[in-house]
């Protein structure tokens, strides 16, 4: 495996997290259900106090965090397969990326603080 294919491979992955988070803002969004792992530690889904404010607080951030990863992910696979980009972008599509990650660890936290029982 060169390198392109294991950059490849984890850009690829990270597409997959992406629409994972997306699934996961559709069962919070649409069904009510907290996708634990993602959202919450397991077994913390029952100990919602406020379903709805947490629905309001958590979603449109699940959406950014889903975006994020699926540009990220798709200009990385870009650049690997089809043509290089500038260092420049890669490594800061990256960056935003992994920020946007970070941003979204510190949502949860407080969401988690606000809207369940410890």
């Amino acid at each position: 495996m060169d390198t392109s294919s294991v950059f490849g491979f984890m850009d690829f992955l990270i597409i997959i997290a992406g629409a994972y988070v997306v699934y996961a803002w559709y069962l919070l969004k649409f069904k009510g259900e907290i996708k634990e792992g993602v959202l919450v530690p397991q077994g913390w889904a029952r100990r919602c106090k406020d379903l709805d404010g947490y629905r309001d607080f958590i979603s449109t951030k699940l959406l950014v965090l889903a975006g994020a990863a699926f540009i990220s992910g798709g200009i990385c696979l870009y650049s690997d397969y089809v043509k290089k980009v500038s260092m420049y972008v890669y490594l800061g599509v990256t960056a935003a990326f992994f920020l946007v990650l970070v941003w979204f660890i510190v949502v949860t936290k407080k969401a988690q603080k606000l809207f369940f029982y410890n």
